[in-house]
């Protein structure tokens, strides 16, 4: 991934500018690396662009929790597909 470099997470964290938010990047890629395991990506595939949700209080350990709520954008068999409308009812739900 040529382009992933902080600039290029900075900029792209403008498309989604709610200060509830937190962006990140991960220069090792580690969160990637743990995820792509935990949401059983397929080989050679690993996790990027996606939105993963926690309902708040979990607690984190060695591994992240089950996600809430997983959303891949690339059309891979796992996980539901990136729905901008979806993701909004479902965040409607939590801040209600």
């Amino acid at each position: 991934m040529a382009n992933d470099t902080r600039l290029s997470a900075v900029e792209a964290s403008a498309y989604l500018p709610d200060p509830r938010a937190e962006h990140y990047w991960d220069l090792w890629r580690f969160t990637s690396k743990v995820l792509t395991d935990q949401l059983k990506y397929p080989p050679p595939e690993f996790a990027w662009d996606m939105v993963v949700l926690y309902k708040p209080h979990l607690q984190w350990r060695e591994r992240p929790p089950e996600p809430t709520l997983f959303m891949q954008a690339r059309d891979l068999k796992i996980g539901l597909k990136f729905d901008p409308e979806g993701l909004k009812a479902e965040l409607k739900k939590w801040v209600q």
